[in-house]
């Protein structure tokens, strides 16, 4: 049966619609997160070089602690409210969006506090008997009392994305927090202070951020202090956080924090803060990847539920060839300086410049296969991914006990690395099992051949200038230049024009 054209065009304008609101989204949250990581870059260099390997390493270790605590405060539901807030939102259901939005906050706030006590409590284990680090008790203490304002941002910056309002998400989480955070570090620093009272800057910060993110929230959706009685699907909510926790837990913790955790138990709080480096600057290539997970993560759950598959498929191309195109040249940064890199953080740190390739590694292939994790979550298939991560995951932690006895530093990262690189690849064939959609389209090969052709313009320029002081950050600033002249001479597509336009309008700058 022939479509009639009046759908036909609908549908293709519907489909510049979404495409605009990504690029527009994904823009939004590429400026705010690049100058949160930004931000936050700067503040683990002034900590790396003020407080030194074993201050720094016991810093990390405190953290990591930390955001494990934070994440099971969050009970899974920052991911909940974004795809029932979705959904609810899509139906125009006020009353259940309300209540979803109530239920989200109320929940993990408490669940915060809760965590809070048991961490406070449980300092003297941890560091003593985990870690055999007496210092890192006053640390993990301080950090405690952070738990229930950092969840409650958090979750607050979620609901901000279900509305689609990436401006406030990003502002609030990206912005607002890893700033204050830099200048209270600064000040204290100023003052004399060191380990202690950076702890305590992040507090206030979390105080701040969790504050200004439920007045944001209420300028969002002014029904959330009305007399509009509201619907609360508590069980089915639950029951979708719940797994979701499960599978963030075993993504993080098994996945992305073993290898710091590992090093702690098996090394030392030196070796920690090293690493803790590598991980500080690699992570900046999974930027592109966040950007547009924050934007289109609700339009998954959206188009879904629609039963829109076809968009869905379109979109997640489009999305996917972005989010590598603007990642692989920062990866191959990190091949062509890897140790310049690692000295910005101070001498001792250069020794880790292979474990900053291979984990730039693992970030490119985890932005190669896009938003895969979230076509599984953001279309109820969350089981699955809690299974993903919890195998995956298992498979992480027996490698980096047997690679971090043997090689340290670089067998953390080895065995991170290639936990990354399964995960995703096992994603992939998921979700094309499922629903038949895979992330690569035949203009793939575009930054492939820009970034080959880029790297060996990069090394004929080489020969020409100093190879020591700062001359490589010249060298960086031109590999980008080349590598979008010769994007532009391999032509674009038209769904890239479209991106740029978007993506160039919200940023006011046509």
């Amino acid at each position: 049966m022939r479509v009639p054209i009046s759908v036909e065009i609908t549908k293709k304008e519907n489909f510049e619609v979404l495409t605009k609101q990504i690029a527009k989204g994904g823009g939004i949250a590429f400026v705010g997160q690049l100058s949160g990581k930004g931000i936050n870059f700067v503040l683990q260099i002034l900590l790396a070089r003020i407080l030194g390997t074993m201050s720094y390493g016991l810093y990390a270790l405190g953290y990591n602690v930390f955001f494990i605590a934070q994440r099971f405060s969050l009970l899974g539901f920052h991911n909940g409210v974004v795809r029932f807030g979705s959904i609810y939102r899509g139906k125009s259901d006020t009353r259940r969006l309300k209540g979803t939005l109530i239920t989200s906050l109320g929940v993990t706030f408490l669940t915060g506090i809760l965590l809070s006590f048991l961490l406070f409590f449980l300092s003297d284990i941890i560091s003593n008997r985990l870690f055999n680090e007496p210092s890192l008790v006053p640390v993990i203490k301080v950090f405690s009392f952070c738990l229930p304002f950092y969840t409650l941002m958090m979750v607050a910056s979620y609901s901000a994305r279900s509305f689609r309002r990436m401006e406030y998400a990003i502002g609030l989480e990206f912005l607002l927090h890893p700033f204050i955070n830099l200048i209270l570090v600064s000040l204290i620093f100023l003052l004399g202070y060191r380990l202690l009272g950076v702890i305590f800057g992040f507090l206030i910060s979390s105080i701040f951020s969790a504050t200004l993110g439920i007045f944001l929230l209420r300028k969002i959706f002014p029904d959330l202090i009305s007399e509009l009685k509201p619907r609360f699907e508590f069980k089915t909510i639950l029951l979708y956080s719940l797994t979701i926790l499960l599978s963030s837990f075993s993504y993080l913790l098994l996945l992305t924090r073993a290898d710091r955790i590992m090093l702690g138990i098996y090394a030392s709080a030196r070796d920690v803060g090293i690493y803790n480096a590598v991980t500080a600057i690699s992570n900046q290539a999974a930027l592109f990847l966040a950007s547009f997970n924050a934007i289109f993560s609700p339009i998954i759950a959206d188009l879904y539920n629609k039963g829109d598959m076809n968009e869905l498929s379109k979109l997640f191309k489009i999305t996917t060839k972005w989010i590598f195109t603007l990642t692989f040249p920062l990866f191959l940064v990190f091949l062509l300086y890897p140790k310049q890199i690692m000295g910005l953080f101070g001498p001792e740190f250069k020794v880790a410049w292979s474990s900053l390739i291979i984990l730039g590694m693992a970030n490119l292939i985890n932005a190669s296969a896009g938003s895969v994790g979230f076509m599984l979550t953001m279309t109820g298939r969350q089981k699955i991914e809690l299974t993903n991560n919890f195998f995956m995951g298992g498979i992480n932690i027996i490698l980096n006990i047997y690679l971090i006895q043997r090689y340290g530093i670089l067998g953390a990262a080895i065995a991170t690395g290639s936990s990354i690189g399964l995960i995703n690849v096992a994603r992939l064939l998921e979700v094309f099992h499922l629903y038949r959609i895979h992330p690569y389209n035949t203009s793939f090969w575009k930054p492939l051949v820009a970034g080959v052709f880029t790297v060996f313009s990069l090394l004929l320029f080489n020969k020409f200038i100093p190879s020591k002081g700062w001359w490589w950050v010249a060298g960086v600033a031109l590999f980008g230049l080349v590598y979008l002249l010769f994007l532009i001479l391999l032509g674009l597509e038209e769904e890239d024009k479209l991106v740029i336009r978007a993506v160039k309008s919200r940023l006011g700058k046509n």
